[in-house]
């Protein structure tokens, strides 16, 4: 291999090592966000459980007077 190309490859695979890292970081992100998205989903279904249980009603009325999607 001469030099040239040999120089070129390790630049791809420098450029390859370092877009795998910053993959691994957005993933890591992403499901950090996901994880945070869901909890405070389910915090807000236990609001709403428990509104429903106070006014009597059902959690999907609930849903429909405040426009959520069941």
């Amino acid at each position: 291999m001469s030099k040239n190309i040999k120089a070129t490859y390790n630049k791809l695979i420098e450029t390859e090592t370092a877009i795998d890292q910053m993959l691994k970081e957005k993933k890591y992100v992403q499901m950090r966000l996901l994880h945070q998205y869901n909890d405070i989903k389910d915090a807000t279904q236990v609001v709403i459980n428990h509104l429903a249980n106070l006014e009597e009603t059902t959690v999907t009325e609930i849903h429909k007077r405040l426009q959520l999607k069941e």
